[in-house]
């Protein structure tokens, strides 16, 4: 992904995050929290007060969906040239700021109480995009069988993590209702299965930067 097209992306991510803050708390200010806290879907009716939200809402649907597909075609690409030049892929360390949308995971928290909203927590899994940082440091390196050695080990240990974080929350989870409550477990369920996720996409590349970076040093020890 070249530098100003990720500029281009992490620029629209954050006007986007700003434009639904800006219409909640013009919802919350001037249009009595509509949108924002819960209402009778029945009986809703729309009020030109109510667009600011509507659209912000809808932006941020749209950025997320396109993220998520140009990251899908970008990924296809850069699959095809690995192929053909037997070297890794070249990104910019700069691309693991978009793991900062993990954070809007705590947004669940707030959205949860006021209309039972529990899609946020799945941002949680945008943390293992912190793994670019070190994808990044590795780009462009000639995939030799001592890298490939180490890309199946790296692979199998965050795998390995994966299914343990999992399993073992599974366990714990499926004993009964959290706090007495199923919608708890729900929300338990999602925030552990996406930090899992999101901890396997981090582990493979860090532990293969470290893998390699390791070896390296001993080699020229040698």
């Amino acid at each position: 992904m070249k530098k100003n097209t990720l500029k281009i992306w992490i620029g629209c991510g954050i006007f986007c995050v700003l434009s639904v803050v800006l219409s909640s708390w013009y919802a919350v200010t001037y249009n009595d929290s509509r949108l924002v806290v819960p209402m009778d879907a029945g009986s809703y009716t729309f009020q030109i007060k109510d667009l600011p939200m509507i659209l912000s809402v809808s932006l941020f649907c749209i950025y997320i969906f396109a993220l998520v597909i140009g990251i899908m075609v970008c990924a296809g690409k850069r699959q095809k040239n690995m192929l053909k030049t037997n070297t890794t892929r070249n990104i910019s360390p700069k691309l693991s700021f978009l793991g900062l949308f993990g954070f809007l995971g705590f947004a669940g928290f707030l959205t949860y109480p006021i209309d039972g909203t529990v899609f946020p927590f799945m941002f949680f899994l945008f943390f293992g995009f912190f793994g670019f940082f070190y994808e990044g440091k590795m780009s462009g390196t000639f995939m030799d069988e001592r890298f490939r050695e180490n890309t199946v080990r790296a692979q199998l240990t965050a795998y390995k993590t994966t299914f343990v974080i999992t399993f073992l929350a599974l366990i714990l989870l499926c004993r009964g209702k959290l706090f007495g409550s199923l919608e708890y477990t729900l929300i338990a369920v999602i925030i552990v299965l996406s930090l899992a996720l999101a901890c396997g996409l981090f582990l493979s590349e860090y532990l293969l930067y470290r893998y390699d970076h390791d070896d390296l040093t001993e080699e020229s020890r040698e």
